[in-house]
C-alpha cells in the first residue's frame, strides 16, 4: 500500500520497450558454499566465482560487478532429506549449507531489459520520472535490517533522497510510477505522489552484469 511504509523488494513486472514478457524467464543459480546473509524474494543477486550471494548495499554503476538479477524464489533440499522432494521457498535463511541443506538453488530473474516494481521511502512525484536513484535498506553487510521472515520479501526501497539527474553512478533508473487501484501486498490504491510510491525501474547500464564488459 503506498500510503503505508510497506516494502517488498524489487518485484518483476515486465520487460522494457513493450517486448513480450511471460512472468520472466529464470536461471538457477547453485549456492555450495555458506551462505552468510539471508536471501530473500526481490533481493538483488550477484555472483561470486559462480556462487550466488544477496548484494548487501545499493550497487555503484561500473563499481559493483557480479549483479545478475534479482531472487524470485529458491528451492533445496533440508538435511536429511537427500532423497526426498525439494523445498520451493520464498527465501533461504542464513546459513543454509552449515545447516545441512542441500541441493540449493536460488532462482533468478536474468534478463538485463527487465523493469521492476519497488516502493520508494518517501513521496515521488512524476517529476522524478527519467531520473536515477539509489537503493536502500539492504539486508546484511553492515545493515541491521533484515528482510520479511513471514511472508519471504525483501525489504529493499527507492531511496527516494537520492534522486538526481544525471546520477550516472545510481543504481536504478526510474521510468514510471504505478498508478492502479491494487499493488503487491493487497488490493489498496498506489499513486504518483503517495507517501511511499510505488515505483517502476529498471536497473542502469552497467549495473547488471549483463551490460558492462567486466566479468565477475
Amino acid at each position: 500500500m503506498a500510503t503505508t511504509a510497506s516494502p517488498y523488494g524489487l518485484k518483476p513486472i515486465n520487460l522494457i520497450g513493450g517486448q513480450a514478457f511471460t512472468g520472466g524467464t529464470i536461471r538457477e543459480y547453485r549456492l555450495t558454499t555458506n551462505n552468510t546473509d539471508p536471501i530473500f524474494n526481490g533481493d538483488l543477486v550477484k555472483l561470486t566465482a559462480g556462487v550466488p550471494s544477496t548484494v548487501t548495499a545499493t550497487p555503484v554503476a561500473g563499481t559493483t560487478l557480479g549483479i545478475v538479477g534479482v531472487c524470485v524464489g529458491v528451492r533445496y533440499q533440508l538435511a536429511g532429506q537427500q532423497l526426498g522432494y525439494p523445498l520451493f521457498a520464498q527465501y533461504l535463511p542464513a546459513g543454509a549449507v552449515n545447516a545441512g541443506y542441500t541441493n540449493i538453488f536460488i532462482r533468478v530473474v536474468d534478463d538485463p531489459d527487465q523493469l521492476y516494481q519497488v516502493q520508494a521511502d518517501d513521496t515521488v512525484t512524476t517529476a522524478s520520472i527519467g531520473k536515477n536513484a539509489a537503493l536502500t535498506n539492504f539486508t546484511g553487510g553492515s545493515s541491521s535490517t533484515t528482510g520479511n521472515t513471514t511472508s519471504g520479501n525483501s525489504v529493499i526501497s527507492l531511496d527516494q533522497s537520492t534522486i538526481a539527474a544525471p546520477g550516472a553512478t545510481l543504481a536504478v533508473r526510474i521510468v514510471d510510477l504505478v498508478n492502479q487501484s491494487s499493488t503487491f501486498g493487497g488490493n489498496f490504491p498506489s499513486n504518483p505522489g503517495d507517501a511511499y510510491t510505488d515505483c517502476i525501474v529498471k536497473l542502469n547500464f552497467s549495473v547488471h552484469s549483463y551490460t558492462t564488459a567486466s566479468g565477475n
